[in-house]
């Protein structure tokens, strides 16, 4: 410090004079004034970290304010998640080395909870045994009914109390120190619990007991009762059995247990060693504890009691038997009867005789060919054709319906002619063609069952289509301009249906040996001359008449022919009378060829 205090001694003072010992001591001084303090704040903080008791003191004045700071942040997950598995830990901890600290904890909630799953599964299971006796009609089942509504209790109630010696309903095995459920079973149609609150129950009670009682540890609670339920408990060195049952067990059932247990305990002996909450290796003692699901009923009826008992019910059993066969074959005889009935009603058919013989009905009489099949009548009525065997000779029915059957198939009407028969006689309506007509002339009195023929309603069909086509032929008129032997435009349509309809005409007429003399009329107003019109209406007849003969009909089927005005079609009072009245006309003539 002399040599630097001497380095920076100001110029002018000569560096051969020596240091001056006043001015180094009041040096330090101010420079312990200055730095001093900062020295010992350092040195305190220095000494605050090093000591771990004063660091911990120091973050407990602080850690709930920090802790509710992250909250209010809105980042609590973290803090949970960090806090998680040592809380975890922690609880697991402390349930396998003091187990009764968490039980005295829980033992105000575990307690009702218990209790209100214990009632649930014991509704929900006499719920199930009610619903499976609901329908049950036995006389044993009346009774009991009627106690149970003299008695005030259930119908289920009353059914265990007389048919049930006992029967277990859940067995659980449990681990003893930590109280933990290795394996839970539980017998068909009963509602499992939480196999977890039952042993929490078991495990409350038991250090409750010790407690309680200042027992031992080995002084324990072997059996709990509850209304109509017990719970028989046997306790090893590691595991616990304890069986849920209903009912008056018998004192064997414990040695059973006893055996159960020891086996459990040897072979999972190292698993109880090494146990540290993981109940995997346990599943397979599910198969040592299966037989303690026993059941027992008691016997209906006492042994000396039983035969007369026995001898009604299989009394009563044939008793129905033969009730029930007597209603069947009754039905039976009244379904031949109804079958008989609509059998005498058919057309067609006459029955003579029906007789039963050798489990078989024999039905004789007569059928007619075009008659229904009596066995499509028995199915339809649900009985079995093989028991039946018709002899039925044939004959010809008289029955109109058949006669109408037999008529359709022999004459083969065509369509559009209908025949009926009224008292023998046969009615023809319609039109057909002339061929069959002279065939249902020739042929219907041969028909059995006809003895005439009314055909007064039956048209030949030839000749109505030939009066159609004339008709059609007779309806075309082609009309002409004022003083013109032309047709006017548009008329071509006209020209070929009247080719059409004449052909078809002469056609028609050759096939009935008919002759055909088509006159063409020409017509006129009455404008001008009567000098003139003739030859003008001449004129537009021929025309025509060429138009046709072009076509393909015959020359010698036409006959042209001008009548002026002497035959108008309509009065000339109006233009359209007029223009009418300049037009062409067919006039068919049909008569038969001579001989």
């Amino acid at each position: 410090m002399a040599e630097q205090a001497q380095r920076r001694a100001p110029q002018g003072q000569s560096q051969q004079d020596p240091p001056n010992e006043n001015d180094n001591h009041a040096f330090e001084e101010l420079r312990h004034l200055i730095i001093a303090p900062e020295q010992e704040e350092l040195a305190d903080i220095r000494e605050r970290l090093d000591d771990a008791g004063r660091r911990t003191q120091d973050m407990s004045s602080v850690v709930a304010e920090a802790i509710q700071l992250r909250r209010e942040q809105g980042d609590d997950r973290a803090l949970s998640d960090a806090l998680a598995p040592t809380i975890e830990e922690t609880l697991r901890d402390s349930v396998r080395k003091h187990p009764h600290v968490l039980a005295d904890a829980l033992f105000p909630v575990m307690g009702p909870a218990i209790r209100k799953s214990i009632t649930e599964t014991l509704r929900s299971m006499l719920e199930s045994f009610n619903e499976a006796l609901e329908h049950s009609l036995s006389w044993r089942g009346i009774k009991w009914r009627i106690e149970a509504i003299r008695t005030g209790r259930s119908f289920t109630e009353i059914a265990l109390l007389h048919s049930l010696v006992y029967r277990v309903e859940q067995v659980f095995l449990i681990h003893r120190e930590t109280g933990l459920v290795l394996n839970h079973l539980t017998a068909p149609s009963v509602a499992a619990q939480d196999p977890t609150m039952v042993a929490g129950l078991l495990t409350a009670i038991q250090q409750y007991a010790q407690d309680g009682f200042k027992t031992q540890r080995d002084e324990t609670l072997d059996n709990l009762g509850w209304g109509e339920f017990k719970m028989w408990v046997e306790i090893g060195p590691h595991a616990v059995i304890a069986a849920v049952f209903r009912g008056h067990a018998p004192e064997d059932y414990r040695v059973h247990m006893r055996e159960v247990l020891e086996g459990i305990e040897q072979h999972y002996a190292a698993a109880f060693d090494n146990f540290k909450g993981d109940t995997d290796p346990f599943r397979g003692a599910e198969e040592r504890l299966t037989p303690l699901l026993e059941e027992r009923a008691r016997e209906a009826v006492e042994p000396g009691k039983r035969k007369p008992r026995m001898l009604i019910t299989v009394s009563a059993i044939i008793l129905a038997l033969i009730v029930g066969w007597g209603v069947y074959l009754s039905y039976r005889v009244h379904q031949w009867t109804q079958f008989e009935q609509a059998l005498r009603q058919q057309s067609g058919i006459v029955v003579t005789s029906v007789v039963k013989e050798g489990g078989r009905y024999h039905v004789r009489g007569f059928r007619d060919p075009l008659a229904p099949d009596p066995k499509a009548l028995l199915t339809k009525l649900g009985l079995t054709p093989e028991n039946a065997d018709f002899q039925l000779a044939p004959f010809y029915s008289m029955d109109d319906g058949i006669l109408q059957r037999r008529i359709k198939v022999l004459l083969k009407p065509p369509p559009g002619v209908t025949l009926s028969m009224k008292d023998g006689v046969l009615v023809a309506e319609g039109a057909a063609s002339p061929r069959w007509i002279a065939g249902l002339r020739d042929r219907a009195t041969w028909v059995a069952g006809v003895r005439e023929l009314d055909d007064s309603k039956l048209q030949d069909a030839n000749a109505l289509a030939l009066k159609d086509a004339k008709s059609s032929v007779e309806s075309i008129v082609f009309l002409f301009p004022f003083g013109a032997a032309t047709l006017e435009p548009g008329q071509d349509q006209k020209v070929a249906l009247a080719q059409k309809n004449i052909r078809e005409i002469v056609a028609q007429a050759v096939a009935l040996n008919e002759n055909v003399q088509i006159e063409v009329v020409g017509h006129t107003d009455n404008t001008g001359v009567e000098a003139t019109n003739l030859p003008l209406s001449k004129q537009r007849a021929d025309h025509i008449t060429k138009a046709l003969i072009l076509a393909g009909v015959k020359p010698s089927s036409f006959r042209p022919r001008g009548v002026g005005t002497t035959r108008p079609l309509r009065t000339d009072d109006t233009d359209e009378g007029r223009q009418l009245n300049r037009s062409v006309t067919f006039q068919v003539d049909i008569s038969p060829v001579a001989p």
